[in-house]
């Protein structure tokens, strides 16, 4: 039954893609943003969902990055993410909204997990220190979503989702995951005819990734499945950094030198998420192979380069 939905950061890289799935589906949605919508300020917040007067609230608005941003900035991250998940609960509670669907990360995980990660995994352990303050927020979104299940009645859903890459994602060196950053590093250096293109570590570490458009699909399936226990969303499949760069300068034409910076951090050394009970709960499995999504990526990035260089 289509539904009307508040989805926040609902024009962001991943956002934009819910609300395409979502709006596929014949749902109604609303995607506040600020000035209006400022969900550091719980008046703003409340106002803006009584004003909307949603059915279900999608959160997908994050304070985020890559790496870099996580290890330089712990406490904006920290703050930021939990304050808005914080007033966004307490707002939806008291306007009567019916369900929430909090979109979670694989970066909530504890750091060291054999094997690729189940969601029986999610408390296992410490969180890796390099994403603790990005992944506990997420961590702080589960206990939100159970408590307000318990406490108001609202159905809660957690999608963990994995490492995202796609159109409109953030390419700015500061701000960039894995696979945004090195799409740059390589088209940059084939702008520039460099010889050498350096990343960080050694390319060892095991990362997972998904197409930000197949991603949306599994949560706009999730949303629809009733299913309210946390939820891998991933491919179930291992990349090396070093092998995604290899791909990308592929993609990218560049012919030149990789070379590895061993004094940066590599993080987590695996991380890849098991995906059969995704498969199992969605009857649904990622279509985007990572060669294919990677080249509509670039293909997207090389033509709106300069917009996306100055976004950050």
């Amino acid at each position: 039954m289509p539904e009307r939905i508040l989805l926040t950061g609902g024009t962001g890289f991943f956002g934009r893609r819910i609300a395409e799935a979502l709006k596929a589906r014949g749902h109604t949605v609303v995607t506040p943003g600020r000035p209006d919508f400022d969900m550091m300020d719980p008046a703003s917040t409340l106002r803006t969902l009584e004003q909307v007067k949603p059915d279900t609230v999608v959160h997908s608005a994050a304070h985020y990055g890559g790496l870099g941003i996580c290890v330089a900035e712990p406490i904006p991250i920290f703050h930021r993410n939990v304050l808005m998940g914080v007033n966004l609960f307490d707002a939806a509670a008291k306007v009567g909204v019916k369900k929430i669907l909090a979109v979670g990360s694989a970066c909530a995980y504890p750091g060291q997990v054999a094997g690729d990660m189940k969601e029986t995994d999610f408390w296992a352990g410490p969180l890796h220190p390099s994403v603790e303050a990005y992944g506990f927020t997420k961590k702080v979104l589960e206990v939100a979503l159970r408590a307000y299940s318990r406490g108001q009645g609202i159905i809660g859903q957690m999608p963990i989702v994995t490492n995202l890459y796609g159109e409109n994602d953030v390419f700015g060196e500061y701000r960039s995951h894995v696979a945004a950053a090195l799409i740059k590093k390589f088209a940059d250096a084939v702008q520039s005819n460099a010889k050498q293109v350096v990343c960080w570590g050694t390319g060892a570490p095991v990362r997972e990734f998904i197409y930000s458009a197949d991603a949306a699909e599994a949560v706009a399936r999730l949303l629809e499945s009733g299913y309210t226990e946390p939820l891998n969303v991933g491919t179930g499949i291992g990349t090396t950094i070093k092998e995604l760069s290899e791909i990308v300068a592929r993609l990218t034409h560049f012919q030149g030198e990789i070379v590895w910076d061993t004094t940066k951090p590599d993080g987590v050394l695996r991380k890849v998420l098991d995906v059969s009970k995704m498969e199992s709960v969605l009857n649904w499995k990622p279509p985007t192979s990572l060669e294919a999504g990677l080249a509509k990526t670039i293909k997207w990035y090389l033509a709106n380069k300069a917009e996306a260089d100055a976004r950050q």
